[in-house]
């Protein structure tokens, strides 16, 4: 029994070194797997490296090209605000003229309506003397005719009279008559 014990121990050993050669085999496979895996990862890590480098330039890139934007912008917009400062401040002073032009315009308007409305008042004054004065002067016309109607009727009746005192001259009614200066119809003697 002592043999199957030493040849037993045999087997174990074999079984053993079958069993230690199957896990070396086990721990190279799953080193290979390990070392297979940390090459992929030190290769993705490469490609992640990569990948970031392009990023990283892009980004620098971009960044420059927003500098150069941003810049380009400031400057636009500061010219459009010196531009639009400029043009205020040319309205302002249009304005500020226009206000002048207004009051001037306003004062001359004033002025002349002062004017006009004191050429009015000597107008219709001098209207109201002419007319006053053409009153007079139809009333002294009137005495006029008056006067001169008087005179002449005194001088019709003076000459009327001679005429009837004289000789045998017809009456003035009767010489008017035979002129048909009178409604009767002349009668003959």
């Amino acid at each position: 029994m002592g043999d199957k014990k030493g040849g037993g121990d045999e087997i174990n050993y074999d079984a053993q070194i079958l069993y230690m050669r199957r896990r070396i085999e086990v721990l190279q496979y799953r080193l290979m797997i390990k070392d297979e895996q940390t090459a992929n990862s030190r290769k993705a890590e490469e490609e992640l490296k990569k990948r970031i480098q392009v990023l990283d330039k892009s980004f620098e890139e971009e960044s420059v090209k927003c500098r150069e934007n941003t810049g380009e912008m400031n400057r636009q917009y500061r010219e459009m605000q010196e531009s639009f400062n400029e043009r205020i401040e040319v309205l302002q002073q249009q304005v500020a003229e226009a206000k002048q032009e207004i009051e001037a315009v306003t004062k001359d308007i004033e002025r002349v309506r002062i004017e006009k409305d004191e050429i009015i008042r000597q107008k219709e004054a001098e209207i109201e003397a002419l007319s006053h004065k053409m009153e007079v002067m139809a009333f002294e016309f009137a005495d006029m005719l008056k006067e001169t109607l008087a005179k002449m009727s005194q001088r019709i009746e003076v000459t009327h009279n001679s005429w009837d005192r004289g000789s045998n001259k017809t009456p003035l009614m009767s010489r008017l008559q035979n002129f048909s200066l009178s409604p009767e119809p002349p009668t003959k003697d």
